[in-house]
């Protein structure tokens, strides 16, 4: 059934491209290792994606992660190409003419990942996408039941180009851990940190690598923190700091925008028609760095926006929304 939800910021509805990273399985293609009999699906939002072409041709680069593939030419423009399926751990995955490129933009950088098949768009409401239960589940943020008791498994594109930054030692994010924590903190007690007489910020995000980050930056600004994987756990966490009244102590929360059950535009929603922290500040940390997705942040009542592992920029807004001095930072 198609989901009739319009699409408009903080109804907690997004659109994704679903698509496969590997073919049916043939005896031409049985030695793939941890190839399923019948593809996987995949997901990934549309915000991310500039557009989907046929298979181009690439330029071998060298390189010490066989998922980076090269570079190819669009327009004129070198774009790097990944192998999604190797970077997913099937290894041996050929590569053929049929297969197409999911051309993505987050970040602030352009990348090409290399899928077997796209198939359709769905309207998706964040309620539907569930967190990963499983270190098992490698690169995946989410992941949704479709028809006939199939699942959709949300990509984690940041963990993946993040883990091949890594290996080939290029330092783009700055970010050395893995993703390996996947249940919510302070989910059984959630406002541990607010009942404390000190200043907190909320910090929520799924991703853990990313919200390391934040964290790392938050109490290098001396403040404590309490983190959130979703805006579901985020919401519980404030509205139990209201019923115990320590919510003045909460200075301020950080938050992504794709996340399972409660998106941070709904978040944003939320907070600004309640009347207890309607006023609370609010910084936008996504990889949804379009100028649309800056302006909806704002319309919906964010103050600011950083890209997420910007440091420079995760600084700058909360010191902007706090009003601290440049001092005060180091």
């Amino acid at each position: 059934m198609q989901n009739t939800e319009k699409m408009e910021p903080g109804n907690n509805v997004f659109e994704l491209i679903e698509f496969t990273v590997t073919q049916p399985q043939t005896p031409e293609n049985a030695s793939v290792k941890n190839m399923p009999q019948k593809p996987m699906r995949y997901g990934v939002n549309v915000a991310k994606v500039r557009e989907v072409i046929r298979m181009p041709e690439i330029v071998p680069c060298l390189t010490t992660c066989p998922e980076a593939l090269g570079v190819f030419n669009l327009r004129g423009i070198p774009i790097p190409a990944i192998h999604l399926a190797l970077a997913l751990g099937y290894t041996n995955d050929v590569i053929s003419p049929t297969h197409q490129m999911i051309v993505t933009e987050f970040s602030g950088r352009v990348a090409g990942f290399v899928v077997a098949t796209t198939h359709r768009i769905r309207r998706v409401n964040w309620e539907k996408i569930l967190p990963p239960t499983s270190e098992a589940f490698r690169s995946i943020t989410g992941m949704m039941l479709l028809e006939n008791d199939e699942f959709l498994f949300m990509i984690d594109f940041e963990d993946i180009v993040s883990a091949i930054d890594r290996k080939s030692g290029a330092g783009r994010t700055g970010i050395s851990s893995s993703r390996r924590e996947t249940q919510p903190r302070y989910e059984n007690a959630p406002t541990a940190n607010v009942e404390q007489n000190e200043a907190v910020i909320l910090v929520v995000e799924d991703s853990p690598v990313a919200r390391k980050t934040v964290v790392q930056v938050v109490r290098e600004l001396g403040f404590q923190v309490i983190e959130a994987s979703d805006g579901e756990i985020a919401w519980n966490i404030l509205t139990e700091a209201i019923s115990k009244k320590a919510h003045n102590q909460i200075r301020a929360i950080v938050t992504d925008i794709e996340m399972p059950r409660l998106d941070g535009f709904s978040l944003i929603g939320r907070i600004r028609e309640e009347k207890n922290i309607h006023s609370l500040p609010i910084v936008v940390h996504s990889s949804l760095t379009g100028e649309s997705n800056r302006r909806k942040a704002i319309s919906l009542g964010a103050n600011a926006f950083a890209n997420k592992f910007n440091r420079k920029e995760i600084i700058e807004s909360l010191q902007e929304v706090l009003a601290l001095k440049a001092g005060d930072l180091l």
